[in-house]
């Protein structure tokens, strides 16, 4: 080829490649709400990237001489390889095994006292999700919408509108919870088989799952809203079979199916009137970022439940620290890149109770990171979401109850419809339970 058709074309790709830089750059210094999402999707997965690109690389490289990384005693040799490698002198479950011990943990009692134990563990669970949620809204609320008083000046009040720092404080709070239950319980953990680098997964996804969640708000209806996170129950589980290999039959996945159109009816009956949205249709760009939300949070629940289910199981504390240490990772490259962490922190320094409440809904948020590991850990994905799915729905009955709304028939027919398919299910599957013939050996 003509070495003037070469220089033309190298110097035809740095132009380009310049501006895209600059463009970039002018980007970076744009308002959030200027850029269009693809771009500032695109934004966030490039900071991330200066996390993950090296952290990758360091992966392959201690995987190459993984011999190398090998010590008797503790050391930062042996850290990074159970980083990169895990432990795997402890076997982990093999594939043939998988099914039996789904079954060894199926959540569904075979006699009634079981039965009655587990009613009582999921409502205790539920109440905990149901309680630290409601105080994290509450107290979100309070830091986003109200001012707060200068310690300098108490006559001026100002607002702090950084939610990505809130995030970022209760990661730190639950890291730092987790790792005080791990240490208090450190010999009655099991062995952290896995790779440590497998919780990011979990985090990346949860973050980008809530991301296309707000973001999808601008461009979709309330009814498709709706209609989407009530069918989250059964992209959850689609997500399981690919997942997981979970095997579901055509009954559990026509009662998913039910489930979802019963809470559809009942929240867009009883809802619309009230939704306050301005968003009149839906948009292509909307069902996208909707699908991302539905999947990537799909995809969070059932890769937490397949961790749990390796032997030796990873336990729900190692879990969560292994999520929020990269959470907090995540968010504090995302804060110093658009430089906001340090201003975060004056804004705490120079203002009253401003910390307080954001440490109290740091604890909340750690606590129920709790008990949502342990709903999962017990009960798998699918109960988890049917107990978000029935959470939304009570919320909205509480306050019809509380301040007079009227519940409409449809409404009423929807609310009937979840908790029918809901009993249907446990009662056929307790039934199924007591009429396998226990085996003598």
């Amino acid at each position: 080829m003509d070495p003037l058709s070469w220089g033309s074309g190298w110097y035809a790709i740095q132009a380009i490649s310049g501006h895209f830089i600059q463009y970039l750059k002018e980007a970076r210094d744009k308002p959030p709400d200027e850029l269009i999402w693809p771009l500032r999707l695109f934004l966030i997965l490039l900071g991330y990237s200066t996390v993950a690109v090296p952290a990758a690389l360091l992966i392959c490289y201690v995987r190459r001489n993984k011999h190398a990384f090998e010590t008797p005693y503790f050391s930062v040799r042996q850290l990074l390889r159970s980083f990169a490698v895990g432990n795997q002198e402890y076997q982990l479950i093999p594939a043939g095994e998988k099914e039996s011990a789904r079954k060894d943990t199926d959540p569904i009692p075979k006699t009634r006292a079981q039965c009655i134990h587990t009613a009582i563990l999921l409502l205790f669970f539920f109440s905990g999700i149901q309680v630290t949620l409601v105080a994290m809204g509450v107290l979100q609320e309070r830091i986003i919408t109200r001012g707060y008083r200068r310690t300098d000046k108490p006559e001026i009040e100002e607002k702090f509108g950084e939610t990505q720092f809130l995030i970022f404080c209760n990661r730190i709070v639950a890291l730092v919870l987790s790792l005080l239950i791990l240490a208090k319980d450190w010999t009655k953990q099991p062995p952290h088989v896995p790779p440590l680098y497998v919780h990011s997964y979990t985090s990346f996804s949860n973050t980008i799952s809530s991301w296309c969640q707000y973001e999808a708000l601008k461009y979709v209806s309330f009814p498709t809203q709706t209609i989407c996170k009530a069918s989250k129950v059964v992209v959850t589980m689609l997500m399981g079979r690919i997942v997981r290999g979970q095997r579901y039959s055509w009954f559990e996945y026509g009662c998913g199916c039910t489930i979802a159109f019963g809470a559809s009816l009942f929240l867009l009956s009883s809802s619309s009137k009230h939704s306050g949205s301005a968003i009149t249709y839906t948009s292509f760009s909307g069902m996208i970022l909707m699908a991302g939300y539905l999947l990537f949070d799909a995809f969070t629940l059932n890769w937490q439940k397949a961790l749990f289910d390796t032997k030796p199981k990873v336990s729900k504390y190692q879990m969560m620290f292994g999520v929020n240490f990269f959470s907090a990772i995540f968010c504090a490259v995302s804060l110093i890149e658009q430089g906001t962490l340090w201003s975060s922190l004056r804004f705490g320094a120079v203002h009253t109770d401003f910390s307080r409440d954001v440490f109290l809904l740091s604890l909340s948020g750690a606590i129920g990171q709790i008990f949502i590991y342990s709903t999962i850990e017990r009960f798998g994905p699918i109960v988890f979401a049917v107990i978000m799915t029935i959470r939304q729905m009570l919320s909205i009955v509480l306050s019809t109850i509380m301040y007079g709304h009227e519940l409409t028939f449809w409404a009423a027919i929807g609310f009937l419809i979840v908790f029918l398919a809901i009993f249907v299910d446990i009662h056929k599957k307790y039934s199924d339970k007591k009429r396998v013939p226990q085996r003598s050996w």
